[in-house]
């Protein structure tokens, strides 16, 4: 009962009906007390539940009471060092820095430090523990957070010294390095996902502390490339480990042995967390403790053991640094610029990293509190083809994320955050809008081919694997049948379509229609041999399961015909470029620090370098006209210049006028190069 209660407690808390969490939650203690007289473990954790709840009710002095009473139970039963006392240190950490009490906060935070690490007992606030000593993870980067956040508030609010801001800097670095430990030891996905909303606040504190720290001093360089570096860890850290991953295990030549050591490792590691977060009696959970403290150790020297033996398998799968500024420009040609976006909901925000070859540079604005009303004005103007709401939306929109850049600049690669991830940047404007016909209208597709990539280290780690093939070939897949269960659209121009662009490959093309185009084809294990993939088909994005996210083909004996993207990170590609002429196949799941997840996610995980998507569904006939047109320019100009060919498709479009309306051509869009 005092089990249920609390949990009925935690509920009430959640939809902020804190007078009946209360209630709970002192029902429970009164059951734990009459069945523990001389306290008990589970007697603070309620205590604790109170003391939270009474800190969301802004009264801090009951909170702290309890949240002491809590500390105190801990340390009686645990000694002075465990998980439990370290989290709650870290809650009145925090009901200190409510009050303005930086230097309680701080002492707190670094107790908080010391009594989640075996091996730590400064009490100095300007040194850290290792990050890979603790006991839990979790709390550990929860007690550094704290910290740095306790110093930027009090140099903000008190001594304005930077030596504040440095170590809270330093603390945010520590956090980096423990997001990477946790990941490393992680085998669920989801977990790793959710690990990126807490991770993604450890970033946006970067960037902010490093951005100011920049503005504060002569040589602003340093801080602001450590700026970069926070809010490229921000984006699509898990993709590219799965990545480095897949590369490892690949191209590496380890043997399976080591692999089903290491993947051992990760389990039982998994498996003695979960059973630790079950909260066991204080001499299992110390038992608990100590194997996964020794297991840990055993599975770093194991790494270690894997950089002396097998170095490139370590350096694939461990050694994924994020980009620096200079290694980013190395990426880059005189005529190419990245545009990295990074939004701090937190302080509202907005940081534009504006890279070239010879420049770097970052924009600071304040994120307009209609901000996402233009960006879904925007979207809603393109697909109903209204152009009063498209110049209401596109012109405060183009002026806010598209900062000046040199004439010299033909192309732009453009790194999305968050909702900025599904918006087709070609259609913001380059100048004012002095017209009410979308063919006159100066889109920036006139100006710039535009592509996109989920992250900077993403791209660094694509161009490590581009391949020539000076007579490329081309597989196009274009079911004209649908089943009638699935309720689909027939596409009848598909089949001029794929048989068109087919006749500009010659010879080197592979066409499967109506029956051959299912989907045990697709997972035999020949689309490895083609240069590009064409899928002329319908697709759909689950956005409250990315996993269940399709490509629609036929079925055949041994397969249903739904292509998951589940099913789609198992493919072996090897593809330059992979389009999907298809609808909705560009959207999927935000997940915050992992951006949209989706289709195109697990096509780039299954090899393909390069991937044209799209936001919605689009008429084939025109569809059809922008594909073969794309190949046709790809194929005249005898180079892998795929943004410049989709500009210059997308503009032919604009000028023939037919299609003209951004609905046509605005919705495909090149992830990658």
């Amino acid at each position: 009962i005092a089990i249920a209660s609390t949990n009925i407690g935690l509920m009430y808390n959640s939809l902020e009906l804190y007078g009946d969490a209360i209630n709970n939650f002192e029902t429970a203690l009164t059951i734990w007390r009459k069945i523990y007289p001389n306290g008990h473990p589970n007697e603070a954790i309620t205590l604790l539940n109170l003391g939270r709840t009474y800190g969301q009710m802004k009264n801090q002095e009951i909170s702290l009471e309890y949240s002491e009473k809590a500390l105190a139970i801990y340390k009686k039963y645990f000694g002075a060092k465990h998980s439990d006392i370290s989290q709650t240190l870290n809650q009145i950490g925090n009901l200190q820095l409510s009050q303005n009490k930086y230097d309680l906060a701080l002492q707190n935070f670094q107790q908080a430090l010391v009594a989640n690490a075996p091996h730590f007992e400064s009490t100095d606030i300007y040194k850290n523990p290792s990050v890979i000593d603790y006991y839990n993870a979790k709390v550990l980067l929860y007690s550094l957070r704290y910290k740095a956040m306790a110093l930027e508030e009090k140099y903000y609010k008190e001594t304005l010294k930077l030596d504040n801001l440095k170590l809270a800097l330093a603390c945010l670095f520590s956090c980096d390095s423990l997001i990477d430990d946790i990941r490393h030891h992680s085998t669920d996905e989801s977990d790793k996902l959710a690990l990126g909303e807490l991770s993604n606040e450890v970033y946006e504190d970067g960037v902010r502390v490093a951005q100011a720290m920049s503005e504060m001093i002569l040589k602003p360089k340093e801080y602001a490339e450590k700026a970069f570096y926070f809010a490229e860890k921000s984006k699509s850290a898990v993709l590219q480990e799965s990545i480095a991953d897949s590369n490892a295990k690949s191209f590496s030549g380890i043997p399976n042995i080591m692999l089903d050591e290491e993947k051992n490792f990760k389990s039982e590691i998994a498996m003695l967390t979960q059973k630790l977060a079950q909260k066991p009696a204080a001499e299992e959970e110390q038992k608990l403790r100590s194997t996964l403290f020794n297991l840990d150790r055993e599975y770093n020297a194991f790494i270690k053991k894997l950089e002396q033996d097998y170095p490139n398998y370590f350096n694939l799968k461990f050694n994924q640094t994020s980009p620096s500024v200079s290694g980013s420009q190395k990426l880059l040609d005189t005529k190419t610029a990245i545009l990295s976006y990074f939004i701090a909901e937190k302080s509202k925000r907005l940081y534009i990293f504006v890279l070239t070859q010879k420049s770097f540079k970052i924009k600071n604005l304040t994120l307009p509190s209609e901000f996402d009303r233009y960006a879904k004005g925007l979207n809603n103007s393109l697909y109903y083809n209204d152009i009063s709401i498209y110049k209401q939306s596109a012109v405060p929109l183009s002026h806010l994320l598209i900062p000046h850049l040199p004439g010299s600049i033909k192309e732009l690669i453009i790194i999305p955050t968050g909702r900025l991830g599904t918006l087709p940047f070609e259609t913001l404007v380059s100048h004012k809008i002095k017209t009410e016909d979308f063919k006159s209208i100066p889109f920036l597709v006139n100006r710039f081919a535009i592509s996109y990539e989920f992250s900077v280290g993403l791209l660094a780690q694509k161009s490590k694997s581009k391949s020539d093939s000076k007579s490329p070939s081309i597989f196009l897949c274009a079911p004209v049948k649908f089943p009638e269960k699935d309720d689909l659209n027939e596409l009848p121009g598909t089949e001029s379509e794929v048989n068109t662009i087919a006749s500009l490959f010659a010879s080197n093309s592979s066409i499967a229609k109506f029956e051959d185009a299912n989907e045990s084809l697709i997972k035999s294990g020949t689309l490895s041999n083609y240069n590009y993939l064409h899928f002329a088909t319908h697709g759909i994005v689950d956005e409250a399961d990315p996993e269940l996210s399709r490509i629609f083909l036929n079925d055949s004996k041994a397969e249903d015909g739904n292509l998951f993207a589940g099913e789609i990170y198992n493919l072996n590609l090897n593809a330059n470029l992979a389009v999907l002429s298809a609808c909705q196949t560009g959207l999927g799941k935000f997940s915050k620090g992992e951006g949209v997840i989706g289709l195109s996610r697990a096509l780039v995980y299954a090899g393909a370098r390069n991937i044209i998507v799209s936001f919605w569904s689009v008429a084939d006939e025109s569809t059809a006209q922008l594909m073969t047109d794309f190949y046709a320019l790809l194929l005249k100009n005898n180079n892998q210049n795929f943004s410049m060919a989709l500009q210059q498709a997308k503009v032919k479009m604009i000028n023939e006028g037919k299609y003209a309306a951004p609905y046509y051509w605005a919705p495909f869009v090149l992830i990658g190069q």
